[in-house]
């Protein structure tokens, strides 16, 4: 089995090299499965993300949840932990740590139904292969929402490498 630093570096080469298109076109699919669950219906809090590096991007959910009054939320770095904020407008963002775009400050959100995450890769157990920085680990380790992966398909393995700290998500959605 390879180690995590390796499909790590395998999977983001991968994604590094889809086109614009390719990446709208498939974020496109995967925002509208989650669009049509169950789970995304009966939410009214939601935790999104900010794509970076060609991640699926989550933006068509914000924009859907928001006209059904939903309380959107973003992660902010705060030290060694992240925190949602919730979040009314493109406007009150800001690059944060890492250069992602974060919530300037607010209003600390309320506790989750649905945490969209994102990763690296996944596999089918649900297990998640982060950056390698732990901060959604550490979060989603004391949160009881139900957390959903997104992924494109290349993005979904057999198996990755478990360590005890590591989170299973919920599920996993891909295009």
């Amino acid at each position: 089995m390879k180690t995590k630093a390796e499909i790590r570096k395998q999977i983001l080469l991968k994604r590094e090299l889809l086109s614009l298109k390719e990446v709208q076109d498939k974020s496109t699919v995967i925002c509208k499965k989650i669009i049509s669950s169950p789970v995304y219906n009966s939410a009214k809090v939601i935790y999104l993300y900010s794509a970076v590096k060609n991640e699926v991007d989550v933006s068509f959910i914000m924009r859907d949840a928001q006209k059904k009054d939903k309380i959107v939320a973003f992660p902010k770095v705060e030290g060694k932990k992240i925190t949602f904020y919730s979040v009314t407008s493109d406007k009150q963002f800001q690059r944060g740590a890492f250069s992602i775009l974060e919530p300037c400050s607010g209003i600390t959100a309320p506790k989750a139904d649905l945490i969209i995450v994102p990763g690296v890769a996944f596999d089918a157990r649900g297990l998640r292969l982060g950056y390698g920085g732990g901060f959604y680990d550490r979060y989603l380790s004391k949160c009881d929402a139900c957390c959903i992966g997104v992924a494109y398909d290349f993005q979904i393995l057999k198996q990755i490498p478990q360590e005890k700290h590591d989170v299973i998500l919920d599920k996993i959605i891909s295009d």
